[in-house]
């Protein structure tokens, strides 16, 4: 289990956001804990900024055009990387972004994700195995 924090999500104390910590590593096993947003609307895997693709020494293995939750256009180059999530290494494909990390609907795949949306919050993000077909 995966437990996290709900807070504001902006200056003046109004939004909110659900927050976890992940672990990602780069091939040379160097690896870094970073505090990231849950954003269910990214269906991605994982967005981290330039920075910590250059601390980790990730590789660009591509780019691509994304469309902003604000509709705008924005090109980013994507990066492999290992991360730990339900206490397994999982290789993802990493979106990098100057803005804060965001957790992706692809790597929330095969989880239950419980908020309590106040701030202060508890985030709880549970392995599950879905029903059989």
């Amino acid at each position: 289990m995966i437990r996290g924090w709900v807070r504001p999500s902006r200056a003046d104390g109004s939004g909110l956001e659900a927050w976890v910590e992940i672990t990602i590593a780069g091939d040379d096993g160097v690896s870094r804990t970073l505090a990231a947003i849950v954003d269910t609307g990214f269906t991605g895997w994982l967005t981290v900024p330039s920075s910590v693709m250059s601390e980790l020494g990730l590789t660009p293995v591509g780019s691509a055009q994304n469309t902003m939750a604000n509709g705008l256009e924005a090109e980013s180059i994507f990066c492999e990387a290992t991360v730990l999530w339900h206490d397994n290494t999982v290789d993802v494909l990493v979106d990098i972004m100057d803005n804060t990390p965001l957790i992706g609907a692809d790597l929330m795949a095969g989880s239950r994700l419980t908020i309590d949306w106040w701030d202060g919050g508890d985030v709880i993000v549970e392995e599950r195995t879905p029903p059989s077909q």
